[in-house]
């Protein structure tokens, strides 16, 4: 009965693909359209608050005890409900963003494309969840595991519906590029995109905030951020729209291709970040519980666990997230194309657009048909790369318009001065034979197409920057092998070797225009590298985190955006004196390396991966630049807003776009206290304490002076064992003044059969100190409870973490989202003012 939601939701989905603009006919019609396509998830979430245990997914993860907040958080427990929820969010904005964007014509091309693009993904999403059945009956003597305890908390409330709503304006951003592509109106581009990616830029920070908080107050992290998997998926699509966010202020106009390409990066990551968290077994420790091949050892890079998947219950739903993305990396292509021949039309159909839908069905209607034998496992791996090269196939002539022009300009280099053979896909497919990796072979042509095409090599320098930085991460997490990686960045570096001298002006840095040049571009530059870093890493984490590898390669990074921050704020200044600014920051910085390295506290003497560099130098490479620019950005934000007058400065996006660099700047300073310096897997942060004993560790008494076991009076779980640590500060002098008492512990789950760590946190002026009891002990610790008495135990083994300027992470965090509240809102207004085109005659 419940699933003919789905249907009602799939007719609604093809009545809109017939009719985009039915909103101008009949509003009512329109939104009853849009809210039947979220009917399914509203279905779900009431199925869960009442109990319905007749449904397989409620009988699960449901469970009458629970408080209805957190049936309401069941959910998305599983596959099924998040899928819903996400159909639901693309459905509310695609109601809210059904009028004309900034630059479309009302009903014209651009506008129609982009809201039938936009049903297309639905129709996708909708097809996806036909195959998982969200509906199915359970079965006769069926018993549900219950919710996962880490679910069972308030912030996991409202952490995945955030996650997915910013996802959900990715995709939404996606459709509306292509669509001016495709139409080839590309009038208020750049206006258009932006009035959708600032609110989720917004909503991406505060989602992955709220994650990051989770982590601190539930997780035994003992920090905010580990570099896990999923919060590292889910950080890609935060960079590219920080990339995105940057290229109105670029130097020079921003091309129309570059604006499209950004829009599509978005969604292709969220798709990415989505199939990180979804396609079990393929990240981190988990792969070797069943992605295995016929000889017990598990494929070494991502594309071969995917296709190990394919075996798998919803084997539907992860090959056509893959598809999806194939499909638009493809449109790069088209993207490519349409810059070189300055304005022809892309060539994008929506007849292109349908092969995640197709591909959705089919799994569905046959592979997931148990009366006709099948699966995904007969469908080559290859024929899910063939979407990728669909756009050069729809032209003929597209592999000869796509070879560059010799160029009449004599001091311009370009490919084809160098040999008439197409290395745009001898290289491509050389590197493929090397790693048998298409996952790296494709990423590699896409980089590399722009520079082959450009008239001039040198001048598409951003693509060697890119591809630079994907050859060096490659072999720093060793993806490839040295002298692979070396033919990867001779790739790109080829035209700079061989082109000798150029006529191109040199920069010359004691001119302030060369510095508000290097400070734009590096906002847009710095983002992109590290985008492509942190990706590369993420593909080296299938089988471990390597935590490490995360802060000693982003710790250049850092530094750089510091240096971008200090000569944007110091412009109007005497480049010399920004100059000498910038060579004390970094004298103190080589001076900190040198002699100071280990004198930061926490665990700064702690060597990384066993090198010379310990994590002290970590913090110093980037600490005195940050510490530089901080003073610089409040100034800046302070005269921006003197600049805004009698206006309102909460109404101006540069107010709130530097108010958005102040908290990130004071986050990162936190980052350096809270995660650089802190190593978790320290042994010393463990400690074994003694009942009314004090141990000292870092400046700070720990006693530990009771033992608690009750299961009363618990909001959920069905037990808890925990200790009562009073904390003292320790004097020079040896004395002692109490400063506060917490009760880390664990929660039993016995339908689970897990316990969930309680962490407790003590927090100062300086910072917090954050306490993790050692939930290994605590089985034996109640078995001896229960034999003798609490008083019977004496000693407790606690993680106790020392986070001094803990604090600086949150302020900073708040504070860039009021920033980016600002510029949405300040957006919005702006957007008001560009967007208003008459009304062409409706459909």
């Amino acid at each position: 009965m419940w699933g003919a939601t789905l249907w009602l939701a799939l007719a609604a989905t093809l009545l809109l693909l017939w009719r985009p603009h039915l909103h101008h006919r009949s509003k009512a019609a329109s939104f009853g359209l849009h809210l039947l396509l979220a009917v399914p998830f509203f279905t779900l979430a009431g199925l869960f608050l009442t109990n319905t245990t007749s449904v397989l997914h409620v009988a699960a993860f449901g469970g009458e005890a629970l408080p209805l907040k957190y049936r309401f958080a069941a959910t998305w427990a599983a596959r099924e409900g998040p899928l819903l929820m996400w159909l639901g969010w693309m459905a509310l904005l695609a109601w809210w963003w059904r009028g004309a964007l900034p630059g479309e014509v009302n009903a014209g091309p651009a506008h129609t494309l982009r809201l039938r693009a936009v049903h297309l993904m639905h129709l996708t999403l909708v097809l996806v969840a036909f195959s998982l059945d969200p509906f199915k009956a359970t079965p006769p003597f069926f018993q549900g595991a219950g919710l996962n305890p880490l679910l069972q908390t308030d912030l996991m409330v409202i952490h995945p519906p955030l996650i997915f709503l910013a996802y959900s304006m990715c995709l939404h951003m996606t459709a509306t590029g292509l669509a001016a592509s495709g139409s080839m109106n590309t009038d208020h581009l750049g206006p258009r995109l932006l009035t959708q990616a600032r609110p989720a830029f917004l909503t991406a920070t505060l989602g992955i905030g709220l994650g990051g908080l989770w982590a601190y107050l539930i997780l035994d992290w003992g920090g905010y951020w580990a570099w896990d998997p999923v919060e590292t998926g889910s950080f890609l699509p935060w960079l590219a729209l920080a990339m995105l966010v940057h290229l109105r202020t670029r130097p020079g106009r921003t091309p129309d291709h570059v604006w499209v390409g950004g829009a599509v990066l978005t969604g292709v990551l969220s798709l990415f970040a989505t199939t990180v968290t979804r396609a079990g077994g393929v990240w981190a420790s988990s792969v070797h519980t069943f992605v295995t091949d016929d000889g017990g050892t598990p494929p070494t890079d991502v594309f071969g666990r995917l296709m190990e998947l394919r075996t798998n219950a919803a084997s539907t739903e992860v090959m056509t997230y893959l598809v999806w993305m194939v499909v638009l990396l493809g449109s790069w292509w088209s993207l490519v194309r349409l810059a070189r021949r300055g304005g022809e039309a892309s060539g994008l159909t929506l007849a292109w657009l349908t092969f995640p839908a197709a591909a959705a069905f089919l799994g569905w209607a046959w592979l997931g048909n148990d009366a006709i034998p099948g699966s995904w496992a007969s469908v080559p791996g290859a024929a899910l790369l063939v979407p990728l090269l669909a756009p050069l196939a729809a032209n003929a002539r597209s592999l000869k318009a796509d070879a560059p022009a010799p160029s009449q300009e004599t001091s311009a280099w370009s490919y084809a001065t160098l040999t008439p053979l197409p290395l745009h896909l001898l290289f491509p497919l050389l590197l493929f034979a090397v790693t048998w990796d298409p996952i790296i072979a494709v990423v590699f042509g896409l980089l590399f197409h722009p520079l082959y095409v450009a008239p001039s090599a040198l001048n598409a320098w951003p693509w060697t920057a890119a591809g630079v930085m994907l050859g060096l991460a490659m072999a720093w997490s060793m993806l490839l092998t040295l002298p692979v990686a070396g033919g990867v960045l001779l790739a790109f570096v080829l035209p700079w070797l061989l082109a000798g001298d150029t006529d191109s002006p040199a920069m010359n840095w004691k001119q302030r225009r060369t510095h508000t040049r290097v400070a734009l571009w590096g906002s847009v530059i710095l983002a992109s590298l590290y985008l492509v870093l942190t990706w590369v890493l993420l593909l080296a984490s299938i089988d471990a985190v390597n935590f490490e590898a995360h802060e000693l390669y982003g710790a250049p990074f850092l530094a750089a955006v510091a240096v971008c921050f200090i000569l944007y704020t110091r412009r109007h200044d005497d480049a010399k004196h920004t100059a000498a600014v910038l060579a004390a920051a970094l004298l103190i910085t080589v001076v900190g390396l040198a002699l100071f390295a280990t004198n930061l506290g926490g665990d700064s003497a702690t060597l990384v991966s066993g090198g010379p560099l310990t994590r002290g130098h970590l913090a110093w490479m980037s600490l005195p630049m940050l510490a530089i620019a901080l003073p610089l950005m409040v100034r800046e934000t302070m005269d921006q807003i003197k600049k805004a007058g009698k206006k309102a400065p909460w109404k101006r996006i540069p107010v709130g776009a530097h108010l958005v660099h102040v908290g990130l700047l004071i986050l990162l300073l936190g980052h350096l206290s809270t995660t650089v310096l802190v190593d978790r897997g320290d042994a010393s942060h463990r400690l074994t304490l003694i009942r009314d004993e004090t141990v000292v560790h870092r400046g700070y008494g720990f006693e530990f002076t009771d033992l608690t076991l009750t299961d009363e009076d618990l909001e959920v779980g069905d037990g808890f064992v925990g200790v009562t640590i009073v904390v003292h500060e320790v004097n020079d002098d040896g004395t002692k003044e109490e400063i506060g008492t917490v009760y880390p512990g664990t929660l039993r789950f016995d339908q689970q059969g897990v316990a969930r760590s309680e962490v407790d946190t003590l927090s100062g002026l300086t910072g917090d100190i954050v306490f993790i009891f050692d939930g290994s002990q605590s089985a034996a610790l109640m078995q001896r409870v229960v034999s003798e008495s609490t008083d019977a135990v004496d000693t407790v083994r606690v993680t106790v973490y020392v986070l001094p300027h803990s604090h600086a992470v949150w302020l900073g965090w708040v504070t860039m989202m009021a920033g980016m509240a600002t510029v949405t809102v300040a957006g919005f207004k702006a957007a008001d003012r560009t967007s208003s085109k008459p009304l062409s005659e409706e459909e």
